[in-house]
């Protein structure tokens, strides 16, 4: 199943191309915050799913023809790895961590990231990113069972400042407002077979960019869930992205159209609204190889 908010940040089902209207299986819908709509979801997604599935008869609309908003517009907590792909030749392991994006920083499909001038920033980059949102609890729990903790999977990009110096903090160069395009929707679970197999691909202008596959990761879902549930008490609506593979990543400015679609998750399309000089340079990690 897919969910998504839609025009007034109407709760949706997606279903074959077209959009339905399931704003009436959550109690006071209308009423409540859209983040404490879809967290009441997927808390209560066993009880709730045959209503969502009834709402997805009848007339739809087409998705093309809605304004599709983030899934998750404020999460508790939206949480990215840090360098999490063996992505050049004779990598291993690094040590796993993350970092928070604020919550502001989430935005949806054809929403545009805004960016401020920041001399010291040699070139700005959007990371096509594969993420998973929590749907029950986790604390202290075994890869074996991290799985049974995730609720569905969706496409995440964490638009990224590079060479920024002395930096101290995530914030200047990855902390920003708009700085976390999310969506268009959630897929739930059961219908990813594998997230450590999954196909993830970046568009800048058209053009093909990013062109990878999760199997590269470092560390697994599993692996992270196990990790991040020793410090901190995942919870319903969470969402934590899983780093991106860097071959590929190019430099984003001002009136570029970015697309991001990761297998079975829909395609992400956003704006870039730059406020400063065009910065080209094409920086990737050492011993990284652009192709």
């Amino acid at each position: 199943m897919q969910l998504l908010f839609y025009n007034d940040y109407t709760l949706g089902v997606v279903k074959d191309g077209k959009v339905y209207d399931a704003s009436s299986v959550v109690e006071h819908a209308g009423i409540l915050p859209p983040e404490e709509v879809m967290e009441r979801v997927i808390a209560g997604f066993d009880e709730l799913r045959p209503r969502l599935e009834a709402a997805a008869n009848g007339d739809g609309d087409d998705l093309d023809s809605v304004r599709v908003r983030a899934p998750l517009p404020r999460p508790h907590n939206a949480l990215c790895a840090f360098s999490n792909y063996l992505d050049r030749e004779g990598a291993t392991r690094g040590v796993l961590d993350f970092f928070y994006k604020g919550t502001s920083s989430v935005i949806g499909c054809a929403d545009t990231v805004h960016i401020p001038d920041i001399p010291e920033a040699q070139v700005f980059q959007a990371e096509a990113e594969f993420a998973y949102v929590i749907g029950k609890p986790a604390r202290n729990v075994s890869e074996a069972d991290a799985l049974s903790h995730v609720f569905g999977y969706t496409n995440f990009v964490d638009i990224s400042a590079r060479g920024i110096p002395n930096r101290r903090t995530t914030f200047l160069h990855k902390g920003q407002e708009t700085w976390g395009p999310m969506g268009p929707f959630i897929t739930t679970a059961d219908e990813i077979a594998d997230p450590q197999d999954v196909h993830v691909q970046s568009w800048i202008n058209g053009e093909l960019k990013q062109n990878y596959n999760t199997s590269a990761m470092a560390y697994s879902v599993a692996e992270q869930i196990a990790w991040l549930s020793q410090y901190l008490t995942l919870v319903p609506g969470d969402i934590i992205s899983c780093g991106t593979h860097h071959v590929g990543l190019w430099p984003i400015n001002d009136e570029d159209v970015v697309e991001v679609e990761g297998e079975g998750l829909g395609r992400l399309r956003f704006n870039i609204r730059s406020y400063g000089p065009e910065k080209t340079e094409n920086w990737l990690p050492p011993g990284v190889r652009s192709a």
